[in-house]
C-alpha cells in the first residue's frame, strides 16, 4: 500500500499551532486563567467538548431548578389543597398541580437527554485546557458531594490546579 500524500499539514499540525500561537505570541509563557477560559474568537479553533460541556451543565442546572419548582409547588398544594389527603384523580383534577405534571413531563425527558449528552461529551476528545475543565466539572456536577466527599474535592481541587496553569 503506498503512504497517502498529502498537500499540505494535517488538521492535527494546525490545530497544534492555532493552540500554541498565543502562547508564541506572549513570549512561550504557560496559559493563564483567562486564556482557559476567554470565549471562542476567529483566530482560536473552538473545542467541541467544551461546547458539549457547557450543554451538560445547562442540562444539569435545568434539573436542579426542576427539583426545587417541584418542592415549591408540592409545598404550596399541601399547604392550600391537603395535597397528600387528595386522591389522585382529585390530584390530577386540579388545575394548580398542572405545574407538578408539567415538571414531571420535562424531567422524564431530561432522564434521556442528560445521559445521551454526557455519553457524547465522553466520546468527544478535549482540545483545549478549557475543554478538559469544562468535562472534569461536569462530573463534579453529577458527583452527589455527601455520597463521595473525598472524590468530589478531589475533582474540585484539580479543577482550580488546571485553572491555575
Amino acid at each position: 500500500m503506498k503512504p497517502r500524500q498529502t498537500s499540505g499539514p494535517s488538521r492535527r499540525v494546525l490545530i497544534a499551532g492555532a493552540a500554541a500561537a498565543p502562547l508564541l505570541a506572549a513570549g512561550g509563557a504557560l496559559p493563564t486563567r483567562a486564556i482557559a477560559q476567554a470565549p471562542p474568537t476567529e483566530n482560536v479553533p473552538v473545542d467541541p467538548a467544551l461546547e458539549l460541556a457547557r450543554q451538560c451543565l445547562a442540562l444539569h442546572r435545568e434539573n436542579e431548578r426542576l427539583h426545587r419548582r417541584w418542592g415549591d409547588t408540592e409545598a404550596w398544594l399541601a399547604d392550600n389543597h391537603d395535597w397528600f389527603k387528595l386522591t389522585e384523580a382529585q390530584q390530577r383534577a386540579l388545575p394548580e398541580a398542572r405545574k407538578l405534571y408539567d415538571i414531571d413531563r420535562r424531567f422524564a425527558a431530561l432522564k434521556k437527554e442528560r445521559p445521551r449528552e454526557m455519553r457524547r461529551l465522553r466520546r468527544t476528545p478535549a482540545k483545549s485546557l478549557a475543554g478538559a475543565i469544562g468535562k472534569l466539572r461536569v462530573v463534579v456536577a453529577a458527583i452527589e458531594p455527601d455520597e463521595f466527599p473525598s472524590a468530589y474535592r478531589l475533582l474540585e481541587a484539580t479543577i482550580r490546579d488546571l485553572e491555575s496553569l
